[in-house]
């Protein structure tokens, strides 16, 4: 499926007679789960067909690339993408000018950790970069004290968890042995993802955020995420209800 739950002004439809129906002052509400289909729904919106959740925080929510990309002000200094490996050597000064000689290798859509690598040297960085991951991608600082903390904010529901890894391992996700723990946020952590959710024109948001002594950094953001230990919010009904309610409110 490459997309969910699409639907015409509430009534369920195809791609298909979305391009060949839709017009100014219509309302799609969709999740597009394939990056191939983005341009098709730009098209589409270009008639004035208003789309939920917006298409920003979709692409967004697709790409770490666009993210870094789109939130550069707002992630750990330094933050690079490399869309070709002729700019590897450009990254490689730069880091070492700086002293900065742990850093991350993110895939542009990979998901669950699966697609973050740590390198522990700039030759480290160096080899990944060139033999084993293909643009476009991010390189970025590995800061040398922070915590990590997810929120989920879901209109008035704000549910936080710490993300911690396990036996020294770098990676703080479940699927590496990572646990989390329910913690109440400070307002300045609340206020700096919901500064996210208005940049990127997020409805919803699962936002990972690193912490330190002095600053608040955005790591990732996406329009889904694991949902574990939320049971009694049910964030799927509320989500659709306000789905349900955007479609109702032309």
């Amino acid at each position: 499926m490459h997309f969910h739950s699409l639907s015409l002004n509430g009534n369920r439809t195809t791609i298909k007679e979305l391009l060949s129906k839709s017009k100014k002052g219509d309302r799609i509400s969709c999740r597009i789960k394939n990056p191939r289909f983005t341009g098709i729904f730009n098209e589409i919106e270009s008639r004035g067909t208003e789309i939920f959740p917006s298409l920003l925080s979709q692409s967004l929510s697709m790409s770490k690339v666009h993210q870094a990309l789109h939130y550069v002000d707002y992630m750990v200094p330094d933050t690079q993408v490399l869309f070709r490996r002729f700019h590897t050597q450009k990254v490689l000064r730069k880091y070492a000018e700086k002293n900065i000689l742990h850093a991350l290798v993110k895939e542009d859509r990979a998901s669950m950790g699966m697609g973050v690598h740590p390198c522990w040297s700039l030759n480290e960085l160096a080899w990944i970069i060139i033999h084993m991951k293909r643009p476009p991608i991010v390189v970025q600082p590995i800061l040398e004290s922070f915590r990590e903390f997810r929120l989920v904010i879901l209109g008035d529901i704000v549910v936080a968890k710490e993300k911690i890894n396990s036996d020294e391992i770098f990676w703080n996700n479940r699927i590496f042995g990572g646990i989390t723990k329910f913690i109440t946020p400070s307002k300045q952590i609340v206020e700096f993802a919901k500064e996210m959710m208005h940049i990127g024109k997020f409805p919803w948001a699962y936002t990972d955020l690193l912490v330190t002594d002095d600053d608040i950094f955005l790591s990732e953001i996406s329009l889904s995420g694991s949902n574990a230990g939320m049971k009694k919010y049910n964030l799927n009904k509320l989500k659709k209800k306000m789905i349900e309610k955007w479609l109702a409110n032309k």
